[in-house]
Protein backbone atom coordinates (compact mmCIF):
# COMPACT_ATOMS: atom_id res chain seq x y z
CA UNK A 1 0.00 0.00 0.00
CA UNK A 2 1.23 3.67 -0.75
CA UNK A 3 0.70 4.69 2.70
CA UNK A 4 2.65 2.09 4.99
CA UNK A 5 6.44 1.96 4.46
CA UNK A 6 7.32 -1.17 5.54
CA UNK A 7 7.30 -4.91 3.63
CA UNK A 8 4.97 -7.45 4.96
CA UNK A 9 5.21 -11.59 3.92
CA UNK A 10 2.00 -13.05 4.25
CA UNK A 11 2.91 -16.81 3.75
CA UNK A 12 -1.18 -18.20 2.33
CA UNK A 13 -0.15 -21.67 0.05
CA UNK A 14 1.34 -24.77 -1.39
CA UNK A 15 1.52 -24.54 -4.73
CA UNK A 16 0.69 -28.82 -4.69
CA UNK A 17 -2.84 -27.88 -3.15
CA UNK A 18 -3.94 -24.52 -2.86
CA UNK A 19 -7.75 -23.57 -3.94
CA UNK A 20 -7.39 -19.91 -4.21
CA UNK A 21 -9.53 -18.85 -1.30
CA UNK A 22 -6.57 -18.21 0.44
CA UNK A 23 -5.37 -15.77 -1.37
CA UNK A 24 -8.92 -13.93 -1.69
CA UNK A 25 -9.43 -14.29 2.31
CA UNK A 26 -5.77 -11.71 2.24
CA UNK A 27 -6.60 -9.90 -0.55
CA UNK A 28 -9.76 -8.55 1.07
CA UNK A 29 -8.27 -8.64 4.73
CA UNK A 30 -5.41 -6.30 3.31
CA UNK A 31 -7.54 -4.05 0.61
CA UNK A 32 -4.06 -3.44 -1.24
CA UNK A 33 -4.35 -0.83 -3.95
CA UNK A 34 -2.49 -2.82 -6.44
CA UNK A 35 -2.82 -5.86 -6.73
CA UNK A 36 0.50 -8.01 -8.80
CA UNK A 37 0.22 -11.34 -9.79
CA UNK A 38 3.33 -13.02 -10.63
CA UNK A 39 1.32 -15.70 -12.87
CA UNK A 40 3.22 -19.07 -12.77
CA UNK A 41 1.21 -21.89 -14.80
CA UNK A 42 3.30 -24.62 -12.45
CA UNK A 43 2.60 -22.81 -9.59
CA UNK A 44 -0.92 -20.96 -10.53
CA UNK A 45 -2.01 -23.27 -12.49
CA UNK A 46 -4.47 -22.90 -15.26
CA UNK A 47 -8.28 -23.25 -14.40
CA UNK A 48 -10.85 -20.92 -12.94
CA UNK A 49 -8.17 -20.71 -9.13
CA UNK A 50 -6.13 -17.92 -10.73
CA UNK A 51 -9.57 -16.08 -12.83
CA UNK A 52 -11.12 -15.66 -9.08
CA UNK A 53 -8.12 -14.54 -7.36
CA UNK A 54 -7.94 -11.52 -9.89
CA UNK A 55 -12.19 -11.13 -9.85
CA UNK A 56 -12.16 -10.84 -6.31
CA UNK A 57 -9.26 -8.22 -6.54
CA UNK A 58 -11.30 -6.40 -9.29
CA UNK A 59 -14.16 -6.30 -7.36
CA UNK A 60 -11.86 -4.34 -4.29
CA UNK A 61 -11.64 -1.93 -7.02
CA UNK A 62 -7.93 -2.88 -6.76
CA UNK A 63 -5.40 -2.06 -9.75
CA UNK A 64 -4.47 -5.58 -11.12
CA UNK A 65 -0.67 -6.04 -12.96
CA UNK A 66 -0.35 -9.80 -14.10
CA UNK A 67 3.19 -10.61 -14.70
CA UNK A 68 2.99 -13.70 -17.24
CA UNK A 69 6.50 -15.54 -16.26
CA UNK A 70 5.01 -18.17 -19.69
CA UNK A 71 3.19 -17.61 -22.42
CA UNK A 72 1.73 -20.75 -24.26
CA UNK A 73 -0.21 -20.93 -27.57
CA UNK A 74 -2.19 -23.80 -28.59
CA UNK A 75 1.44 -25.56 -29.95
CA UNK A 76 3.37 -25.51 -27.03
CA UNK A 77 0.92 -25.92 -24.01
CA UNK A 78 2.09 -29.30 -22.81
CA UNK A 79 -0.22 -29.82 -19.81
CA UNK A 80 -3.59 -29.89 -19.08
CA UNK A 81 -6.27 -26.97 -19.28
CA UNK A 82 -9.11 -27.44 -17.38
CA UNK A 83 -12.44 -25.51 -19.05
CA UNK A 84 -10.65 -23.74 -21.60
CA UNK A 85 -8.43 -22.84 -24.28
CA UNK A 86 -5.35 -21.83 -24.02
CA UNK A 87 -5.34 -19.14 -25.78
CA UNK A 88 -8.55 -18.15 -24.43
CA UNK A 89 -7.20 -18.74 -20.99
CA UNK A 90 -4.50 -16.04 -21.63
CA UNK A 91 -7.47 -13.13 -22.51
CA UNK A 92 -9.51 -13.77 -19.78
CA UNK A 93 -6.39 -13.63 -17.35
CA UNK A 94 -5.22 -10.29 -19.49
CA UNK A 95 -8.84 -8.80 -19.43
CA UNK A 96 -8.78 -9.07 -15.52
CA UNK A 97 -5.45 -6.68 -15.93
CA UNK A 98 -5.01 -3.05 -15.81
CA UNK A 99 -1.01 -3.67 -17.00
CA UNK A 100 0.75 -6.91 -18.41
CA UNK A 101 4.60 -7.20 -17.51
CA UNK A 102 6.42 -9.68 -19.74
CA UNK A 103 10.12 -11.01 -19.87
CA UNK A 104 10.82 -10.89 -23.77
CA UNK A 105 9.21 -9.12 -26.44
CA UNK A 106 9.01 -12.54 -28.06
CA UNK A 107 6.12 -13.00 -25.35
CA UNK A 108 4.78 -9.90 -26.07
CA UNK A 109 4.09 -10.42 -29.78
CA UNK A 110 2.56 -13.64 -29.17
CA UNK A 111 0.01 -11.98 -26.55
CA UNK A 112 -0.87 -9.36 -29.07
CA UNK A 113 -1.59 -11.78 -31.50
CA UNK A 114 -3.74 -13.95 -29.32
CA UNK A 115 -6.04 -10.79 -28.65
CA UNK A 116 -4.29 -9.05 -26.15
CA UNK A 117 -3.90 -5.00 -26.25
CA UNK A 118 -0.15 -3.73 -26.99
CA UNK A 119 -0.54 -0.89 -25.40
CA UNK A 120 -1.47 -2.76 -21.83
CA UNK A 121 1.95 -4.58 -22.19
CA UNK A 122 5.63 -3.64 -20.89
CA UNK A 123 8.32 -5.83 -21.39
CA UNK A 124 10.67 -5.74 -18.06
CA UNK A 125 13.55 -7.76 -17.98
CA UNK A 126 13.97 -10.12 -15.08
CA UNK A 127 16.70 -8.79 -12.78
CA UNK A 128 20.28 -10.08 -12.43
CA UNK A 129 20.62 -11.09 -9.55
CA UNK A 130 23.05 -9.55 -7.32
CA UNK A 131 25.60 -12.12 -6.46
CA UNK A 132 27.84 -12.93 -3.06
CA UNK A 133 31.12 -11.31 -2.86
CA UNK A 134 32.71 -15.19 -2.32
CA UNK A 135 35.97 -15.57 -5.16
CA UNK A 136 36.39 -18.49 -7.17
CA UNK A 137 39.22 -19.26 -5.34
CA UNK A 138 37.59 -19.37 -2.18
CA UNK A 139 34.52 -21.01 -3.41
CA UNK A 140 37.07 -23.76 -4.33
CA UNK A 141 37.96 -24.55 -1.30
CA UNK A 142 34.82 -24.83 0.42
CA UNK A 143 33.98 -27.04 -2.12
CA UNK A 144 37.23 -28.64 -2.24
CA UNK A 145 37.46 -28.54 -5.98
CA UNK A 146 41.34 -28.57 -7.83
CA UNK A 147 42.28 -25.16 -8.13
CA UNK A 148 43.83 -26.36 -11.92
CA UNK A 149 40.90 -27.88 -13.24
CA UNK A 150 37.93 -26.19 -15.57
CA UNK A 151 34.75 -26.35 -13.82
CA UNK A 152 31.64 -26.30 -16.24
CA UNK A 153 28.36 -25.87 -13.97
CA UNK A 154 25.01 -26.86 -14.94
CA UNK A 155 22.89 -25.26 -11.99
CA UNK A 156 19.11 -25.34 -10.94
CA UNK A 157 16.52 -27.95 -10.55
CA UNK A 158 16.67 -31.07 -13.29
CA UNK A 159 14.13 -31.02 -15.61
CA UNK A 160 13.37 -33.12 -18.76
CA UNK A 161 13.17 -30.03 -20.84
CA UNK A 162 17.18 -28.52 -19.16
CA UNK A 163 19.40 -30.37 -21.04
CA UNK A 164 21.21 -32.09 -18.73
CA UNK A 165 21.67 -34.98 -21.14
CA UNK A 166 23.11 -32.42 -23.89
CA UNK A 167 25.72 -31.39 -21.36
CA UNK A 168 26.63 -34.99 -20.46
CA UNK A 169 27.14 -35.21 -23.87
CA UNK A 170 28.59 -32.21 -24.69
CA UNK A 171 31.22 -33.43 -22.26
CA UNK A 172 32.14 -36.34 -23.96
CA UNK A 173 32.57 -34.36 -27.07
CA UNK A 174 35.03 -32.12 -25.07
CA UNK A 175 37.55 -34.91 -24.07
CA UNK A 176 38.59 -35.15 -27.25
CA UNK A 177 39.97 -31.44 -27.34
CA UNK A 178 40.79 -31.74 -23.25
CA UNK A 179 41.20 -33.27 -19.87
CA UNK A 180 41.81 -30.85 -16.98
CA UNK A 181 38.01 -30.14 -16.52
CA UNK A 182 34.48 -31.36 -14.77
CA UNK A 183 30.88 -31.01 -15.36
CA UNK A 184 29.00 -30.39 -12.01
CA UNK A 185 25.31 -31.07 -12.20
CA UNK A 186 24.94 -28.77 -9.21
CA UNK A 187 21.18 -29.53 -8.34
CA UNK A 188 18.64 -32.40 -8.37
CA UNK A 189 15.14 -33.16 -8.65
CA UNK A 190 12.63 -30.46 -7.93
CA UNK A 191 11.32 -31.29 -4.35
CA UNK A 192 8.03 -30.97 -4.53
CA UNK A 193 8.11 -32.33 -8.04
CA UNK A 194 4.79 -34.30 -9.36
CA UNK A 195 5.72 -35.30 -13.03
CA UNK A 196 7.26 -38.97 -12.54
CA UNK A 197 8.91 -38.03 -16.65
CA UNK A 198 11.30 -35.17 -14.70
CA UNK A 199 12.57 -38.20 -12.01
CA UNK A 200 12.73 -40.54 -14.40
CA UNK A 201 15.28 -38.07 -16.39
CA UNK A 202 17.45 -37.52 -14.04
CA UNK A 203 18.34 -41.17 -13.10
CA UNK A 204 18.73 -41.65 -17.23
CA UNK A 205 21.24 -38.80 -16.88
CA UNK A 206 23.20 -40.88 -14.45
CA UNK A 207 23.49 -43.95 -17.13
CA UNK A 208 23.94 -41.65 -19.67
CA UNK A 209 27.20 -40.77 -17.81
CA UNK A 210 27.96 -44.71 -16.73
CA UNK A 211 27.57 -45.16 -20.56
CA UNK A 212 30.03 -42.77 -21.62
CA UNK A 213 32.39 -44.08 -18.84
CA UNK A 214 32.76 -40.15 -17.35
CA UNK A 215 32.40 -40.84 -13.84
CA UNK A 216 35.56 -39.19 -13.26
CA UNK A 217 34.32 -36.22 -15.55
CA UNK A 218 30.69 -35.92 -14.59
CA UNK A 219 29.69 -34.87 -11.03
CA UNK A 220 26.10 -35.01 -9.39
CA UNK A 221 25.78 -32.88 -6.14
CA UNK A 222 22.10 -35.33 -5.99
CA UNK A 223 20.52 -32.64 -4.20
CA UNK A 224 19.13 -29.60 -4.00
CA UNK A 225 20.76 -27.04 -3.06
CA UNK A 226 20.39 -23.64 -0.86
CA UNK A 227 20.44 -20.08 -2.26
CA UNK A 228 24.02 -19.48 -0.81
CA UNK A 229 25.25 -23.38 -1.81
CA UNK A 230 24.46 -22.49 -5.40
CA UNK A 231 26.27 -19.65 -5.47
CA UNK A 232 29.09 -21.04 -4.03
CA UNK A 233 29.35 -23.57 -6.96
CA UNK A 234 28.63 -20.68 -9.79
CA UNK A 235 31.56 -18.91 -7.97
CA UNK A 236 33.45 -21.85 -8.41
CA UNK A 237 32.58 -22.44 -11.86
CA UNK A 238 34.25 -21.17 -15.30
CA UNK A 239 31.49 -22.15 -17.32
CA UNK A 240 27.70 -22.23 -16.99
CA UNK A 241 25.70 -24.30 -19.46
CA UNK A 242 22.12 -23.51 -20.44
CA UNK A 243 21.03 -25.83 -22.65
CA UNK A 244 17.16 -26.17 -22.60
CA UNK A 245 14.82 -27.46 -25.00
CA UNK A 246 11.56 -25.54 -23.92
CA UNK A 247 9.65 -24.27 -26.87
CA UNK A 248 7.60 -22.01 -25.05
CA UNK A 249 7.84 -18.36 -24.52
CA UNK A 250 9.40 -17.59 -20.77
CA UNK A 251 12.22 -16.35 -19.77
CA UNK A 252 15.42 -17.65 -17.33
CA UNK A 253 15.99 -16.66 -13.91
CA UNK A 254 19.11 -19.17 -13.99
CA UNK A 255 20.45 -16.77 -16.73
CA UNK A 256 20.35 -14.18 -14.60
CA UNK A 257 22.00 -15.82 -11.80
CA UNK A 258 25.41 -16.38 -14.44
CA UNK A 259 24.98 -12.71 -16.02
CA UNK A 260 24.73 -11.56 -12.19
CA UNK A 261 27.65 -13.54 -11.89
CA UNK A 262 29.86 -12.29 -14.59
CA UNK A 263 30.47 -15.51 -15.66
CA UNK A 264 30.67 -16.46 -19.50
CA UNK A 265 27.73 -19.17 -20.70
CA UNK A 266 26.31 -20.80 -23.53
CA UNK A 267 22.68 -20.87 -23.90
CA UNK A 268 20.42 -22.67 -26.51
CA UNK A 269 18.73 -20.35 -29.53
CA UNK A 270 14.69 -21.07 -27.73
CA UNK A 271 12.51 -17.93 -27.45
CA UNK A 272 13.42 -17.88 -23.18
CA UNK A 273 17.51 -16.85 -23.90
CA UNK A 274 16.51 -14.85 -26.71
CA UNK A 275 17.94 -11.62 -24.97
CA UNK A 276 21.61 -13.17 -25.05
CA UNK A 277 21.31 -12.62 -29.36
CA UNK A 278 19.88 -9.32 -28.79
CA UNK A 279 21.88 -7.90 -25.75
CA UNK A 280 24.97 -9.98 -25.60
CA UNK A 281 25.83 -12.59 -28.19
CA UNK A 282 24.97 -14.50 -31.03
CA UNK A 283 27.91 -16.81 -30.63
CA UNK A 284 27.31 -18.21 -27.39
CA UNK A 285 23.79 -19.42 -28.29
CA UNK A 286 23.33 -22.80 -30.21
CA UNK A 287 21.02 -25.35 -31.36
CA UNK A 288 20.60 -28.16 -28.71
CA UNK A 289 21.76 -30.92 -31.63
CA UNK A 290 24.53 -29.16 -32.08
CA UNK A 291 26.95 -31.43 -29.62
CA UNK A 292 30.02 -30.83 -31.41
CA UNK A 293 29.98 -26.81 -32.02
CA UNK A 294 28.61 -26.28 -28.26
CA UNK A 295 31.79 -28.34 -27.55
CA UNK A 296 34.02 -26.19 -29.63
CA UNK A 297 32.57 -22.95 -28.22
CA UNK A 298 33.08 -24.41 -24.45
CA UNK A 299 36.73 -25.27 -25.51
CA UNK A 300 37.18 -21.67 -26.79
CA UNK A 301 35.14 -19.86 -23.89
CA UNK A 302 37.38 -21.57 -21.28
CA UNK A 303 40.88 -21.72 -22.75
CA UNK A 304 40.82 -18.54 -25.60
CA UNK A 305 41.72 -15.42 -22.79
CA UNK A 306 40.80 -13.04 -25.21
CA UNK A 307 37.34 -14.41 -26.57
CA UNK A 308 36.57 -15.45 -22.95
CA UNK A 309 37.66 -11.61 -21.83
CA UNK A 310 35.55 -10.06 -24.97
CA UNK A 311 31.97 -12.21 -23.86
CA UNK A 312 32.64 -11.58 -20.51
CA UNK A 313 32.75 -7.56 -20.85
CA UNK A 314 29.59 -7.93 -22.87
CA UNK A 315 27.79 -9.86 -19.90
CA UNK A 316 29.01 -7.47 -17.67
CA UNK A 317 27.65 -4.53 -19.22
CA UNK A 318 24.20 -6.11 -19.43
CA UNK A 319 24.23 -6.90 -15.90
CA UNK A 320 24.31 -3.38 -15.10
CA UNK A 321 21.92 -2.44 -17.21
CA UNK A 322 19.34 -5.30 -15.75
CA UNK A 323 20.28 -4.78 -12.02
CA UNK A 324 17.64 -5.25 -9.71
CA UNK A 325 17.26 -1.63 -8.66
CA UNK A 326 16.81 -0.42 -12.40
CA UNK A 327 14.03 -2.90 -12.91
CA UNK A 328 12.44 -2.07 -9.76
CA UNK A 329 12.59 1.26 -10.91
CA UNK A 330 10.34 -0.11 -14.03
CA UNK A 331 8.15 -1.83 -12.19
CA UNK A 332 7.00 1.52 -9.61
CA UNK A 333 6.62 3.61 -13.29
CA UNK A 334 4.57 0.75 -13.90
CA UNK A 335 2.54 1.18 -10.59
CA UNK A 336 2.94 5.03 -10.48
CA UNK A 337 0.55 5.34 -13.51
CA UNK A 338 -1.60 2.96 -12.32
CA UNK A 339 -2.23 5.11 -8.95
CA UNK A 340 -1.40 8.32 -8.00
CA UNK A 341 1.53 7.38 -5.64
CA UNK A 342 5.39 8.43 -5.69
CA UNK A 343 7.84 5.97 -6.25
CA UNK A 344 10.46 7.10 -3.86
CA UNK A 345 7.65 5.73 -1.26
CA UNK A 346 8.66 2.61 -2.57
CA UNK A 347 12.01 2.52 -2.96
CA UNK A 348 14.74 1.10 -0.37
CA UNK A 349 18.36 2.24 -1.23
CA UNK A 350 19.77 -0.33 1.39
CA UNK A 351 18.56 -3.05 -0.08
CA UNK A 352 18.83 -1.64 -3.72
CA UNK A 353 15.39 -2.86 -4.11
CA UNK A 354 11.67 -1.85 -4.74
CA UNK A 355 8.23 -3.57 -4.06
CA UNK A 356 4.55 -3.30 -3.10
CA UNK A 357 2.85 -4.63 -0.41
CA UNK A 358 -0.32 -6.84 -1.32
Amino acid sequence: RSDVDTIKVHPLFDRKNYSGKEIISAIRRIKPEITHVQHSFGILGADQRAINVLEAAKELGSKIVVTFHTVHSRETVDFKVQGYDIEEYNRIISSYADHIIVHTNSMKSVLVRQGVSRDKISVIRIGAFKFSKISKEEARRKLRIPHNEKILLVPGFIHRTKGTDIAIKVCKELTKYANNFKLIIAGWVHPKEFDNRNIEYAYKCLEIVNKYDLEDSVIFTRKNLSREELATYVSASDLILLLYTQINWSASGVLKLAIGAKKPFIVTRIPKFEEVSEEISDEITVLPSEVDRIAKIAYRLLYDEEFRGQIIKRIEAYARRVSWRNIASKHLKVYSRLIDIRPALYYIPSRQAATSVV
